[in-house]
């Protein structure tokens, strides 16, 4: 008895994102091969609507009084796509934070930096499309998965994502690169079909952004400079139009004591933050 039960406390049981039967689903995908789309920008897709911007408070607007000199805080309209993206966590670009701290919200007067700009946009997409694609691609042959071309004239849609508030508070909360509250995304089903390649293979691109010392949303001593890359990779069967595994990985690095780090400096931090998703990313798939 004593020996069955170290035997079920040791065992290694699969992570929740692999669905039943998965044993088999990896020979099968390896013996058949997996077609590997271009990555999605999360951004892009379809995302539920955020709450419409309101004026501040009685108690947000008297936390301002006095503070004229440094100017009307910059204002995060959620119908602007571009903050609406930062907002979500779902931002490919630099961010600048300045002017120090302001406290903002309807249910907590949350800290956010006071000014926050964002740039860098169309050279950063470009930048983490070539990546994403390279590593997924890299990932597929470490597997030893045969890559398939697309189908001629298939017009594949890609699912939106689904995403999940993660309740409670977690162990970075108060220094993290990225804004409150947190939300999960998962994969969702996308129509079934029974033409072209059975397995494919989606890599979602969350996150890839770059930033100096500041506040983001919620985080009450802020963070230093930095950068975050999130990567959703999703393994769907066309013919059920189910995901049948996926993995989200975080690529984080925040540098201590440095709040405006240098071009090269930001980009060494999304190097480092690159290759923590790399590593993961191969270490997970089909595994």
């Amino acid at each position: 008895m004593l020996a069955l039960f170290f035997a079920l406390g040791c065992a290694k049981l699969p992570p929740t994102h692999h669905g039943p039967g998965f044993e088999d689903l990896r020979k099968q995908v390896t013996a058949e091969g997996v077609e590997v789309l271009p990555p999605v920008f999360v951004e892009d897709l379809a995302a539920p609507p955020l709450p419409p911007l309101k004026p501040p408070s009685e108690i947000e607007s008297r936390l301002r009084e006095g503070q004229e000199h440094l100017g009307e805080p910059s204002v995060l309209d959620p119908a602007d796509p571009q903050a609406a993206a930062f907002l979500r966590n779902d931002f490919v670009g630099a961010i600048r934070f300045g002017g120090g701290l302001i406290r903002t919200g309807e249910t907590a007067l949350e800290a956010r930096a006071r000014f926050i700009e964002f740039s860098a946009q169309p050279e950063l997409r470009a930048q983490s499309a070539t990546w994403l694609k390279a590593t997924v691609e890299a990932v597929v042959t470490g597997a030893k998965v045969p890559e398939l071309a697309p189908t001629p004239g298939e017009d594949l849609t890609v699912p939106t994502l689904a995403r999940v508030p993660q309740r409670g508070v977690d162990e970075l909360d108060g220094r993290d690169n990225l804004n409150l509250p947190r939300v999960n995304v998962e994969p969702q089903a996308m129509a079934p079909s029974a033409a072209g390649a059975r397995w494919a293979l989606v890599p979602y691109l969350r996150s890839y952004y770059v930033h100096n010392g500041g506040w983001f949303l919620g985080h009450e001593w802020g963070c230093s400079g930095g950068a975050r890359v999130e990567v959703l990779l999703a393994l769907y069967d066309r013919r059920s139009g189910q995901p049948v595994w996926w993995q989200v990985s975080t690529g984080r690095h925040l540098e201590e004591m440095l709040a405006q780090p240098s071009r090269a400096e930001m980009d060494q931090f999304l190097l480092w933050a690159e290759d923590e998703v790399e590593v993961d990313l191969s270490k997970g798939f089909l595994h």
